[in-house]
């Protein structure tokens, strides 16, 4: 990959490589949104494609809660480590402390807005309605029931009325939350018998 530290890489590959669900696809998806959203923007690149490899890098180990300030750490330890100045690692560490749904603070610059609305966006459509399948399952709050679909996928999408910062981000959320009702209606339809 182009534009990417390869040490940086293979950290990310080996912490993730036992998750499931939030694993080095994801992050890579994550970053391709972070570039895409981040074109025609004054944003530092380097500090965007940083915190999107290295955002979910503790899940393995730490869990779901509260690991933006866990991998911010981890992130900190290790381009302190690689030889990234004080700057740059403060600002990758802030786009990871900010940019999950769960918690940790208000994004404060472009590049950690950039980064939250492209994790956003890779929990919407089909991706996001197996990765939500997925995530329930893997944490034991969905037996694998199909009539229990709906009510695991009204959760997810419980999930998914929030703002975003930045417009691109919003229209394709709104295209990506208008397949999640379809798919639902014709997941009841289809549960009742009447497809």
């Amino acid at each position: 990959m182009k534009n990417i530290d390869e040490r940086v890489l293979r950290y990310v590959k080996e912490h993730l490589k036992t998750e499931r669900v939030s694993g080095l696809d994801h992050s890579l998806r994550v970053l391709r949104w972070c570039e895409r959203l981040a074109e025609g923007r004054d944003v530092d690149l380097e500090t965007l494609r940083l915190a999107a490899l290295l955002h979910d890098v503790s899940i393995p180990e730490s869990g779901r809660l509260r690991h933006y300030d866990v991998s911010a750490d981890m992130a900190v330890e290790l381009l302190r480590e690689l030889g990234y100045d004080e700057a740059k690692i403060r600002a990758v560490e802030h786009c990871i402390r900010a940019h999950s749904r769960y918690g940790g603070p208000e994004p404060q610059t472009a590049e950690a807005e950039i980064l939250y609305d492209a994790d956003f966006l890779d929990y919407l459509g089909a991706i996001g309605l197996l990765r939500g399948i997925l995530r329930a399952l893997v944490e034991g709050e969905y037996s694998g029931d199909v009539s229990e679909a709906p009510m695991v996928l009204e959760a997810i999408m419980a999930k998914y009325r929030r703002p975003l910062y930045t417009e691109e981000a919003r229209e394709i959320a709104e295209g990506r939350l208008r397949f999640l009702e379809s798919f639902l209606k014709r997941l009841r339809e289809e549960l009742e018998f009447r497809a």
